[in-house]
């Protein structure tokens, strides 16, 4: 298991009344800054990714805390 791994880079394409379908993904949290809290000028949340999920569950990634970084 791998602590940082890469990611591709993600294109967003904004969307009018997405469905929600939440199975078969992880909400994955994306931050600015590996320290999750911020500042409380500028906190560090920016949106959450639905990703596919692999040959896990989403628990999985819930349990390891799993987050994507904007470099």
């Amino acid at each position: 298991m791998e602590l940082i791994t890469p990611m591709p880079s993600i294109h967003f394409k904004p969307v009018d009344g997405k469905k929600k379908s939440n199975k078969g993904t992880y909400t994955c949290p994306l931050y600015y800054y590996p320290i999750r809290t911020g500042s409380r000028e500028r906190p560090s949340f920016i949106i959450a990714l639905e990703l596919k999920l692999g040959g896990n569950d989403a628990e999985f990634y819930v349990k390891r805390g799993t987050a994507a970084l904007a470099s």
